[in-house]
């Protein structure tokens, strides 16, 4: 499933309207209205539970560290047996070999 938001877009549409002049970047700095009603109402919501909710900390896209992407994972590779590809393990193939000479 797709994410609502994709964080490389919101980083390029940002940079697009500071580059056409519609905000700077300071002005992103500091959180929107929206978020600091949403903060003030769980601060004084009736339901003691989302009193304690914690509003994740508003940080700006743009100066944030961008999400590291790895490409593949060694895991991906090796078997867990420790055999590469190329070698082949002496595994019981029927039911009567031995169980207990097995390497997992």
């Amino acid at each position: 499933m797709k994410r609502a938001f994709d964080p490389t877009a919101v980083r390029k549409i940002l940079q697009r309207g500071i580059e056409s002049g519609l905000w700077t970047l300071e002005d992103i700095d500091r959180p929107p209205p929206g978020y600091q009603l949403l903060c003030d109402e769980m601060a004084q919501h009736k339901v003691l539970e989302l009193r304690a909710f914690q509003v994740p900390p508003y940080i700006n896209p743009l100066r944030a560290p961008a999400e590291a992407v790895q490409v593949s994972d060694p895991r991906d590779f090796t078997p867990s047996t420790g055999a590469t590809p190329a070698q082949t393990l002496d595994l019981p193939l029927t039911t009567e070999d031995p169980l207990d000479e097995l390497p997992f």
